[in-house]
C-alpha cells in the first residue's frame, strides 16, 4: 500500500505546509511533514478521544506541537483489534488535527489530484487520438509487445516523471496500483481503448491510494512499533486500503450523472474523501 516510510516530521510550531508548496505546482502530493515528536508508546498524554483545540480542524498557519500523536495513538488501537470505529477516529485525527482540517489537506494534496486527474486525461487521449503524445506513446508501446505490468510502468512513467522527490514517488505508486486494481477487476481489459466510467475508476483508484499512502507517511511509525510478522502487517494495511476504496466508491456513484472532467473529477473526489475521513 504505497510508500512505507513515515514522516518523523518537522519542529513544534513549523507550518501544516512548506513555503515550496505554493511555489508553481510544488511536489505532487504535497508536503509529508509531521509532528516531530515520538513516545515510547506513540501516545502524546492527551485523553482519549481529545486531540486539544486543533482536532476541530479550524485553519491556521502554524501546526500545533505533537499533532500526529493522537492519530498514532487511535491507530494502534485499531492495529491491536479496535476495528473500523479506531481506524476512523485516526483518519479523522490526521486530517483534523495532523493536517489542519479538511480543506487545507485538499490544498496539501491537491499534486495527487492533479496526477490523477492527468492519468484519466492521457488514457482518454490515448482511446481518442487527440493529443500527438497520446499518439507517439501509444505507437512506440504497441511495438513493443508489453506485458501488462511493463506496459503500466510505461503508462506512469509518460504521464508521472521521475522528480525525485518522495511525493512523486508516492504519485507514481498510487497510479500504478489504481492500473493493477483495474486489471484486478477485469484482466482482459484493454489499457488502450479504456470507457469512461474505467478512466473514471483509475482516477477514483488513483485518489484512493493517495490516500493510503498519506496514511502511511504520517502514521507509519505505529506499524514500526509493532511485534507483529510482515504478512499480518500487510493483512492490515490491506485493510485499511479495502476500507478507503470503499468509501472512495461510493463518493463515485454519487457523482456517476454528472459530466466532470478529470481534473474537476479528481479535484472533487479527493475533497469529498478527505471531509469524509474528516468525520
Amino acid at each position: 500500500m504505497g510508500t512505507s516510510t513515515s514522516s518523523s516530521g518537522g519542529k513544534a510550531g513549523s507550518p501544516f505546509d512548506p513555503e515550496w508548496l505554493d511555489q508553481g505546482e510544488g511536489g505532487a502530493a504535497g508536503a509529508g511533514t509531521g509532528d516531530g515528536a515520538t513516545d515510547a508508546d506513540g501516545t502524546d498524554g492527551t485523553p482519549d478521544g481529545q486531540d486539544g483545540n486543533a482536532e476541530t480542524g479550524q485553519e491556521c498557519d502554524v501546526a500545533p506541537d505533537r499533532r500526529f500523536m493522537p492519530a498514532r495513538a487511535k491507530l494502534g488501537k485499531y492495529l491491536a483489534g479496535g476495528g473500523r470505529d479506531a481506524l476512523r477516529g485516526a483518519a479523522s485525527s490526521m486530517i483534523n488535527k495532523g493536517m489542519g482540517g479538511s480543506a487545507r489537506a485538499a490544498r496539501t494534496m491537491r499534486g495527487a489530484a492533479q496526477g490523477a486527474g492527468r492519468l484519466g486525461e492521457f488514457l482518454g487521449a490515448v482511446r481518442d487520438g487527440s493529443t500527438q503524445q497520446a499518439i507517439d506513446w501509444l505507437q512506440r508501446v504497441r511495438g513493443q509487445n508489453l506485458s501488462a505490468e511493463d506496459l503500466v510502468l510505461e503508462l506512469i512513467k509518460e504521464v508521472m516523471p521521475d522528480s525525485g522527490s518522495i511525493d512523486d514517488e508516492s504519485l507514481r505508486n498510487a497510479g500504478s496500483d489504481a492500473m493493477a486494481l483495474l486489471y484486478q477487476k477485469d484482466p482482459d481489459v484493454d489499457v488502450f481503448t479504456l470507457t469512461d466510467e474505467q478512466i473514471n475508476s483509475v482516477i477514483g483508484f488513483t485518489i484512493g491510494n493517495a490516500v493510503c499512502n498519506r496514511l502511511d507517511e504520517q502514521l507509519g511509525q505505529t506499524y514500526e512499533k509493532l511485534k507483529y510478522s510482515p504478512v499480518q502487517v500487510q493483512e492490515l494495511r490491506n485493510d485499511v486500503q479495502e476500507w478507503v476504496h470503499g468509501e472512495v466508491e461510493r463518493i463515485m456513484e454519487g457523482l456517476a450523472g454528472q459530466q466532470l472532467d478529470c481534473q474537476t473529477l479528481a479535484q472533487t473526489v479527493l475533497q469529498s474523501a478527505l471531509e469524509v475521513f474528516a468525520e
